[in-house]
């Protein structure tokens, strides 16, 4: 999209932007318009969207040949298949006959894709295979040449599944380096996914709002008294430490003390008796830590002693977020096999689940504020962070450069 096609309305937003020349790694508020209005949302999921790396799984959720995932990314819907040699790759959902959707729901295909409406057929790479009714072959020789469902770039990272509409974007892997070294003598303790049930209830704020209370090291200390007071941001010993936010990074992560070695989730929220026991491949100092890692748009991390806990994020209006995770849903989790396979299992993933909810419930009336905040003519144009805001410094630069790199102003 060329900057002229832009809305009045989207424009005026763009040009309230900060200059990008000044914010390489972190940029000050956005206006509030950019949480607010519907139609800058329509320009999020039709333009930003689309050119970026959005997670819509695991490799764990599509195991066989014909398995497939379902997301739709902005507006396009997509198929994530599992192929016959093992490999997985997307491709458009949207049939070459008609443009009916050939499968909005994940599920398992076989050797192909059938279209409901006419039946035609296409094999996991997205060729044409073949149609009722067309009796001559020049038709159906055409149609394998040119009726092929478009391919969309995939990358699995750490058995996270992420596409990419843009077929000029860079590479994911390298903007996630900063994220590497977190893995270390994690995937030694042979990790399985716990995949998170699927959010359908709309959560009414902006996606950006969720993606700010997660990231937020400033917050924890008054809204989450009780909860979160085993992981401080502020502490005598050494409080929250943020990573350096370069031009290419697609990743914001900030790491959290824990009081006391193996700590986790308990029923109670942070705790020193953890449901999920510690891994026993990890250093002391990854057993004493927290690390919380944001991956706009779609996806968050935390490395935590005893699981990698993980929530897909899914926009879907302006004041509407699905959110899927161990908060919200349930599950969302890389577990050593040896913690799935214990017989109390089932009891020690509904502790987390209540733990995690007396943090959520904490959130819910803050962000509900944050959203209402955003629709007042009295909201600060230009708000004044403190140090313990860095990551919210750092998301906003992420934005910028995303906002910016989608249409370039002329």
């Amino acid at each position: 999209m060329q900057y002229s096609e832009l809305s009045p309305t989207i424009r005026k937003i763009l040009e309230a932007l900060p200059d990008p020349g000044a914010h390489e790694a972190a940029a000050p508020m956005l206006p509030r318009e950019c949480y607010t209005s519907p139609e800058f949302f329509e320009f999020e999921r039709t333009v930003v969207f689309p050119r970026s790396w959005v997670c819509v799984g695991r490799e764990e959720q599509i195991p066989n040949t014909g398995d497939f995932l379902a997301p739709t990314i902005g507006i396009e819907p997509l198929l994530v298949v599992r192929r016959a040699d093992g490999t997985i790759g997307a491709m458009s959902a949207i049939c070459r006959h008609r443009g009916l959707v050939i499968a909005s729901e994940a599920g398992s295909t076989g050797k192909a894709f059938r279209c409901p409406l006419h039946y035609w057929t296409f094999d996991l790479h997205g060729n044409f295979m073949g149609a009722p009714y067309l009796e001559s072959r020049d038709d159906l020789e055409c149609l394998r040449k040119s009726a092929k469902l478009p391919e969309v770039r995939l990358e699995n990272w750490h058995g996270f599944l992420f596409v990419n509409l843009d077929p000029d974007a860079a590479p994911l892997a390298p903007s996630l380096a900063k994220v590497e070294p977190f893995w270390a003598n994690y995937e030694d303790a042979d990790l399985v996914a716990v995949p998170p049930t699927p959010g359908d209830t709309p959560l009414p704020w902006n996606w950006k709002v969720h993606a700010e209370n997660f990231t937020d090291a400033y917050h924890p200390e008054f809204v989450h008294r009780g909860t979160h007071d085993f992981a401080p941001s502020v502490h005598d010993e050494g409080g929250v430490v943020f990573t350096p936010m370069s031009g290419v990074d697609n990743a914001i992560v900030r790491i959290v003390p824990l009081m006391q070695a193996d700590g986790g989730m308990t029923n109670a929220g942070w705790g020193p008796e953890a449901a999920f026991p510690a891994i026993e491949t990890l250093s002391p100092e990854q057993r004493k830590r927290l690390t919380f890692v944001l991956i706009p748009p779609s996806m968050t991390l935390i490395f935590a002693p005893g699981a990698v806990a993980y929530q897909l994020i899914t926009p879907v209006g302006a004041e509407a977020t699905l959110a899927s995770n161990d908060r919200v849903t349930a599950g969302g989790w890389l577990l050593p096999r040896s913690t799935r396979e214990r017989n109390d299992f089932a009891d020690r993933a509904a502790t987390v689940r209540e733990g995690a909810k007396k943090i959520w419930l904490q959130d819910i009336p803050v962000n509900l504020g944050i959203q209402a905040g955003k629709k007042s003519r009295f909201t600060p144009p230009d708000a004044h962070y403190v140090p313990l805001e860095t990551t919210l410094i750092q998301f906003n630069a992420w934005l910028l450069r995303a906002y910016r790199a989608a249409v370039p102003s002329p």
